[in-house]
């Protein structure tokens, strides 16, 4: 009787024992997936990259200019003055009562019908020259002031003070002769300047020249 009751009781240890040891293994089971659910669910993890550090320095918006534009206007305003220092430099270099008194009217503005230094065309920078200089009354049309002139004078016989007309079509321009080829007059774009008979410009729209008889220089050969 004993031994049956002993037996009876072992075998209900050894149920216990294969039932508790089946569920640690189905719970060991059950967490193992659900870890391998979780982490084939995260992200990959992604590989981080380090930039070095760049060796130019940055710049300091603040104290940085953009650079200075040249535009239209100063370059113009540049090439007038060089123009002007050009001509003030060729009548100091030749000293005479004609280069004397046209100093002070270079850089004077271009203004078609103007008789002043605040604004003068050709004939009437002309004009005023002649007024001044050699006391001598010219007509107000450069047309007119052609017919005042010798014009058998050749522009190789040129002497200082005669006058040179320019114009295809008539004349339509007048200078005042200097020496060495060139010549004082009113630019419509530089205003008083001297310039250059051998200029491409003047070359081609050169006319004639001419000497007025009251002027007192050498005579022409």
């Amino acid at each position: 009787m004993k031994t049956k009751n002993f037996i009876k009781h072992l075998t209900l240890i050894l149920c216990l024992v294969l039932s508790f040891s089946s569920c640690m293994t189905v719970q060991d089971a059950l967490l193992n997936d659900a870890a391998a659910r979780k982490a084939k669910n995260q992200p990959k993890p992604t590989a981080t990259t380090h930039k070095k550090p760049s060796s130019a320095k940055p710049s300091d918006s603040k104290n940085t200019k953009p650079p200075a534009q040249n535009t239209g206007k100063q370059t113009a305003n540049t090439t007038q003055s060089t123009v002007y220092t050009t001509s003030k430099d060729y009548l100091k270099k030749h000293p005479s009562v004609l280069t004397e008194y046209c100093m002070s009217w270079v850089g004077t503005p271009h203004v078609q019908g103007g008789m002043s230094k605040n604004g003068v065309d050709c004939s009437g920078f002309v004009s005023n020259v002649y007024k001044d200089v050699y006391g001598i009354t010219l007509p107000r049309r450069s047309a007119d002031m052609e017919k005042e002139v010798d014009l058998t004078v050749k522009q190789s016989q040129l002497k200082e003070g005669d006058l040179v007309f320019f114009g295809k079509n008539g004349v339509n321009h007048v200078g005042i002769y200097l020496q060495d080829n060139n010549f004082i007059h009113t630019s419509t774009s530089k205003g008083v300047i001297v310039s250059s008979l051998e200029e491409k410009y003047w070359k081609e729209n050169y006319r004639s020249c001419g000497h007025h008889p009251k002027v007192n220089n050498k005579k022409h050969k």
